[in-house]
């Protein structure tokens, strides 16, 4: 299935909230921010919050797309490390029904194109949780590599667990290296 990634309208709440409930099996686990209930209102709040972060520079969260019939998906973003040698990072998620399509692989590869269209990027982070395989699955498939294992640096509602660690290079990405092609 062919993505496109576009930001969040007030039009697409409705839909974000429903995707949101319907995956709360395979989100709460791992989004400390999905809950039962949640509501359009809570959805616009948060694309107001991601506009003014796009508008910033600090950030680029986006909704997940069907180039076929515009159905959401999901969603994706990259944020932009603000101090030195602070990493720039990935984040995404799918809704339940859409999932192990490749829809997040292709977020994923279409963000951090973008982000290696900075030339001061070189980098790009995604963390997960060390037990969320589906997530550490697409880190590999877009060619990311585990850097390291670390307890603490997520937190989810049961506490701070053990994250994985993955980068992408942008040298993968500049010289086409086959983890990276789509």
């Amino acid at each position: 299935m062919e993505i496109y990634l576009r930001p969040m309208l007030a039009t697409d709440a409705a839909d974000y909230a429903a995707a949101i409930n319907e995956s709360l099996s395979s989100l709460k686990p791992w989004m400390s921010w999905a809950h039962e209930n949640y509501q359009p209102d809570e959805a616009i709040e948060w694309f107001r919050l991601i506009d003014r972060q796009r508008e910033q520079g600090e950030a680029n969260e986006m909704g997940i797309f069907a180039v076929s019939d515009h159905r959401f998906l999901g969603a994706a973003g990259i944020r932009y490390g603000q101090t030195p040698g602070e990493h720039c990072a990935i984040g995404y998620w799918v809704r339940q029904k859409e999932q192990r399509k490749g829809i997040a692989r292709q977020a994923v590869m279409q963000l951090a194109r973008e982000g290696f269209r900075r030339p001061e990027i070189n980098v790009i982070e995604i963390l997960a949780a060390e037990a969320n395989a589906p997530s550490r699955a697409v880190a590999i498939s877009c060619g990311a590599q585990l850097i390291a294992l670390r307890y603490g640096l997520i937190v989810l509602d049961s506490g701070p667990v053990t994250a994985a660690i993955y980068h992408l290079q942008r040298e993968d990405f500049i010289t086409g290296h086959p983890a990276v092609t789509l």
